[in-house]
C-alpha cells in the first residue's frame, strides 16, 4: 500500500514546500492518506501517497537547469495560475494544483467557482506560503501580497519571488525569474538573487560549519583520523565505506547518526540514493518501522534496514557490530521479513521482484504520487506502459488475460471529498479498471498491490480472494 506519513518523507512539489515551512522548525514532513508513503525532485525527485511511505529527494545542484520539455497536463479549460496570470504549464512552472478552502482538490472539483488555480512552482517558491499536514497556509495572504506587485521582468502584477536581499525592490513572477539567465537559485533555503545581486552570497554558502549544509555535501575526510581507525581496528576486512540514511528518525537519533557518522568515517544521507549503505529506522513498541519510501528503495535495492539499537551498539563497542541482530523484519502495515527478503534477492542476483509484469496506472493519481509508484515498479524491474495507445498497439486481448499485465487504479479516498460520496467514487474507479482491462487482456489490480509486493519482498495475492 502506498501513503505518506507524518514524518520525513515525500513526493511532490508541495512536499518540498513542506521541508521548506519557513521559521517552522519542520525540515522534513510526510503526507498521510491511508497508510502508505513516496517522493522525486524540479531540480529534485519525488515519491508516492497511500498506505507506505515514499519520501521527497532533493537535487543537489545549486543552479536551475533551464528547461526545455514541456509538461504533460491537461488542465481544464480556462486554467490560469492566479500568481503569474499564465495559462501554460512547463518545467519553468510545474504542474498546475488546485485548491479549495485550503485542501488540494482533483477531478471534476477543479471547475468549482472558489477553486484556487496556482502552478506548483509558483508555490514552492512564494515565500510563505506553506503546508500544515494536508492544508496549504497563507494562499490567500500571499496572492493578496502578490497582487500589489509588478513583476520587474513583463511588469504584469503578481509577483510573489523577491530577491534575497532585503533592500531590492524587484519582484518577479517565478515563471518570469527562470527565464532570466543572471538569477541566481538556492534550491536547499528556496531564495532567489536578482541579477543585480548576484555576487551576494547565499546563507547556504556564508559558513561551511552551519547545519544547514547538508552532511553529503561536504568532502570525506581522508584518510580517516585516528578516532576513525581505531572504530574499524577489530575489522577482519579493514574499513569500509558506509553509507547511512536515516527513516522516520527523532531529533535525538538524527544527531546520534551524525555522530556514529564521525566515530566510524560512515557518510550519512538525508535522502535516498543508491550508494546508501545502511538505512537506520525509527520503530514501535511492536518493533515495526514506518513504511517510507528509504525503506521501499533500501529492500528492493538489498539494503541493510536497522534499528537504532545498532548504532548504539556500535558506539559502545567502538567497533562494527553483526548487523543481522538488529535487522528490521516489520513495517507499520503488518509486513514482515521484506528487508531480509530483499537482501537474499540481491545477493545471489535473483530477478527483480516485478520482472516480466506490465503496469499501467489509470484514474484519478497525483502526478508526484503517480511519479513515485513508477519510480518503485521500474526499480523493482517492471515493465511501464505510458499511454492506452501503447496498449492498443500491443493488442494483449488477443492472448488472453496475462497475470502478468496489471491495470493499476487508485484505492485511495479522493481528498476533501463527502463521505457519502466516496463508495461511489472508488466503485467508479473500478468499474472503468476492469472495463480497460477486459477491453486488452490484462487484470486488474488496486495501487496497493504494488506497495504491499515491494514491503514483503514477494508477490502478494492480486485481490483479497486469491
Amino acid at each position: 500500500m502506498l501513503c505518506i506519513v507524518g514524518g520525513e518523507d515525500i513526493f511532490h512539489e508541495r512536499d518540498i514546500k513542506r521541508q521548506k515551512k519557513l521559521n517552522s522548525g519542520l525540515s522534513e514532513m510526510s503526507l498521510e492518506s491511508h497508510g502508505h508513503i513516496l517522493q522525486r525532485c524540479p531540480s529534485s525527485e519525488i515519491v508516492a501517497d497511500s498506505n507506505c511511505n515514499l519520501e521527497y529527494k532533493i537535487c543537489e545542484s545549486p543552479n536551475v537547469v533551464q528547461p526545455k520539455a514541456v509538461i504533460d497536463q491537461h488542465p481544464p479549460k480556462g486554467s490560469v495560475c492566479a500568481f503569474c496570470h499564465s495559462a501554460k504549464t512547463t518545467e519553468k512552472t510545474g504542474l498546475f494544483l488546485y485548491f479549495a478552502n485550503g485542501r488540494e482538490v482533483v477531478g471534476n472539483a477543479t471547475s468549482l467557482s472558489k477553486v484556487i488555480c496556482v502552478h506548483s512552482k509558483c508555490i514552492e517558491w512564494t515565500p510563505q506560503v506553506y503546508y500544515e499536514g494536508e492544508i496549504i497556509k497563507n494562499l490567500d495572504t500571499e496572492l493578496a501580497r502578490a497582487a500589489k506587485l509588478k513583476c520587474s521582468s513583463c511588469g504584469m502584477k503578481g509577483a510573489a519571488l523577491g530577491c534575497y536581499v532585503t533592500s531590492c525592490r524587484r519582484s518577479y513572477h517565478v515563471p518570469c525569474a527562470f527565464e532570466i539567465q543572471d538569477c541566481q537559485w538556492d534550491m536547499e533555503n528556496f531564495v532567489m538573487l536578482c541579477p543585480i545581486h548576484k555576487s551576494v552570497k547565499f546563507p547556504s554558502e556564508k559558513s561551511k560549519s552551519r547545519k544547514h549544509i547538508r552532511r553529503e555535501m561536504l568532502p570525506k575526510a581522508s584518510p580517516l583520523t585516528t578516532e576513525q581507525l581505531t572504530f574499524w581496528a577489530r575489522s577482519s576486512d579493514g574499513p569500509k565505506e558506509w553509507v547511512l540514511c536515516g527513516s522516520a528518525l527523532s531529533s535525538e537519533d538524527k544527531y546520534m547518526l551524525v555522530k556514529f557518522a564521525d566515530m566510524c568515517g560512515a557518510t550519512v544521507c538525508k535522502f535516498w540514493k543508491p550508494n546508501v549503505t545502511h538505512v537506520v529506522a525509527t520503530t514501535d513498541v511492536k518493533g515495526a518501522c514506518t513504511r517510507t519510501m528509504k525503506v521501499l528503495m533500501a529492500i528492493l535495492s538489498g539494503k541493510w534496514i536497522l534499528t537504532m539499537d545498532w548504532v548504539k551498539a556500535c558506539v559502545a563497542a567502538n567497533g562494527p557490530v553483526n548487523e543481522e541482530l538488529y535487522e528490521i523484519s516489520l513495517d507499520n502495515y503488518g509486513r514482515s521479513g521484506g528487508p531480509k527478503a530483499g537482501r537474499l534477492r540481491a545477493s545471489t542476483n535473483a530477478p527483480k521482484l516485478f520482472d516480466g509484469f506490465e503496469f499501467y496506472l489509470i484514474g484519478d493519481f497525483m502526478p508526484a504520487y503517480k511519479s513515485d509508484l513508477l519510480d518503485l515498479v521500474e526499480k523493482a524491474g517492471g515493465t511501464v506502459i505510458q499511454s492506452e495507445e501503447q496498449l492498443v498497439k500491443q493488442n494483449h486481448s488477443a492472448q488472453g488475460t496475462q497475470p502478468s499485465s496489471l491495470v493499476v487504479y487508485n484505492c485511495d479516498v479522493p481528498q476533501g471529498c463527502m463521505f457519502e460520496e466516496e463508495n461511489s467514487i472508488l466503485q467508479q474507479r473500478l468499474a472503468e479498471a476492469e472495463d480497460l482491462a477486459k477491453q486488452i487482456g490484462f487484470q486488474t489490480v488496486q495501487h496497493t498491490w504494488i506497495l504491499e509486493s515491494i514491503a514483503a519482498c514477494k508477490l502478494v495475492p492480486l485481490s483479497a480472494d486469491e
